[in-house]
């Protein structure tokens, strides 16, 4: 099954985690913290055994970059703020 679109609500700081096996690529990882919110987005090129800042680090805006190949996951939490309706997505 290919990954058109995933997308989701950070509402406390557990982590999400997104397979990208099957992923359309290139694709778009975003994120849109609330006022308040800090959010640590992270790759794993192995499988989830370690996993990297994306290069737009922790943010507290509106952010989005672009993937090419070789993510196998991203995971994305809340690392701070107390918001319910931070969102994160790939597309």
């Amino acid at each position: 099954m290919r990954i058109r679109e995933m997308a989701g609500v950070l509402v406390n700081g557990t982590a999400v985690v997104v397979p990208m096996s099957g992923a359309n690529l290139p694709a778009t990882v975003w994120v849109v913290p609330v006022a308040g919110d800090t959010v640590l987005v992270e790759y794993s090129m192995d499988g989830g055994v370690t996993y990297e800042n994306w290069p737009n680090g922790s943010v507290t805006a509106s952010s989005k970059d672009s993937l090419i190949s070789g993510v196998t996951q991203l995971r994305f939490t809340r690392t701070a703020g107390t918001g319910t309706t931070s969102t994160y997505g790939v597309s």
